[in-house]
């Protein structure tokens, strides 16, 4: 009884919250010409009912717009069975169904080291601190955690699997003061941090001056998400992030803007979303900092680096789909890391709905093995 009690409670709640997030005047609407508050509303239940949760980037999707249908965009649920299930028949038709490969990915320290030897360019790593030991890979003289910190004024150490900038230190030595993530703090709390879990020890590196012009607190990546198609990994879609006021990373949870790109033209779109966690997004056509405006701003190296992803993608046979961080530099771009689970909102929101080009890729990939016994 209890059971049924709280289903019934929970339903009401959400049913409460889509009518409130659809009638609200606030929430972002880049179009004048939107459907009505009905229509909305009727939408945002369907979709409910249909994935068994609350579709709150329904404004930053533009599906308020007349002629924008819901059949074109994925929901997360919907994405990750479709992924699951097109990565369980990879390793079907290549015969490795007993390995898991999971680990190549999650895991930075492995995935740089993978990438690396492969000659794939990536950001070059000293070595990895294992519960505050540091374990050189580079076969330099540097030995030592304190040798490192001492005889290195830039580092970045990133824990192997924490996201965003939960597991991202920046280490900067000016003179003898020590800074972590901008902020003056000490070496003692630095070996505090290091001395739990595992984290890669990486080069601090900078973005090409076209990009340090928009923000230059950060290192501002690139993302692009490459999906495996009958023939190979192909380009699905990606953006540009940029950090904002003295953030020292991009991520969302430092209140980064993401800018869609278009790829022909090697350049930015016309609007950048933040607060993506947020049912009101935000949208905007230049940065609040610079106040350059996003677009047919051009983006250096951008065909290279979606070259340089599906290359990289290449070897990762096994995997479906990655959303790749790529620095791009005055030298061109580079692999920051690889993210097994690119998150579809903000990509639907900038370069709009996904799901039938995955869909096409995933019955492709299906039909390969159709005659396997």
């Amino acid at each position: 009884m209890n059971n049924i009690f709280n289903i019934i409670k929970k339903n009401l709640y959400d049913g409460y919250k889509i009518l409130d997030y659809s009638l609200n005047p606030t929430y972002s609407n880049k179009s004048l010409a939107s459907k009505s508050k009905f229509g909305i509303c009727s939408e945002l239940i369907k979709w409910y009912y249909k994935y068994s949760e609350r579709n709150q980037m329904y404004f930053a999707w533009g599906l308020n717009e007349r002629g924008k249908s819901l059949s074109d965009y994925m929901s997360r649920k919907e994405f990750l069975k479709i992924k699951f299930k097109a990565e369980r028949h990879l390793l079907k038709i290549n015969n490795i169904s007993l390995l898991n490969y999971d680990v190549v990915t999650k895991d930075k320290f492995v995935a740089n080291s993978f990438l690396s030897a492969n000659n794939i360019q990536c950001i070059p790593h000293y070595g990895v601190v294992i519960r505050g030991e540091f374990i050189s890979t580079d076969n330099s003289d540097i030995d030592n955690l304190e040798l490192l910190l001492d005889k290195e004024e830039g580092l970045v150490f990133k824990n192997i699997t924490l996201e965003f900038s939960e597991g991202f230190i920046l280490y900067q030595k000016r003179d003898n003061d020590i800074f972590m993530n901008g902020k003056g703090n000490s070496l003692s709390e630095l070996k505090k941090i290091l001395g739990n879990g595992v984290w890669l020890v990486q080069k601090k590196i900078t973005s090409h001056k076209a990009l340090r012009m928009v923000n230059n607190s950060a290192l501002n990546t690139t993302r692009i998400v490459t999906i495996r198609d009958k023939k190979g990994p192909i380009y699905l879609t990606g953006f540009q992030a940029f950090a904002r006021g003295t953030a020292v990373t991009d991520s969302g949870s430092d209140g980064s803007i993401y800018v869609g790109v278009d790829i022909e033209k090697e350049c930015l779109k016309e609007y950048g979303l933040y607060n993506t966690g947020d049912p009101v997004c935000t949208f905007l056509n230049k940065h609040p900092d610079s106040g350059i405006t996003f677009k047919d701003y051009k983006i250096p190296f951008l065909k290279e680096a979606i070259q340089l992803c599906i290359k990289a993608h290449n070897l990762l046979y096994n995997n479906f789909i990655i959303g790749w961080d790529v620095a791009i530099t005055d030298d061109g771009p580079i692999i920051v890391e690889a993210n097994e689970k690119p998150g579809l909102n903000v990509v639907q929101s900038l370069d709009g709905g996904c799901r039938k080009k995955i869909l096409s890729c995933y019955q492709n990939i299906v039909s390969e093995g159709e005659n396997l016994p």
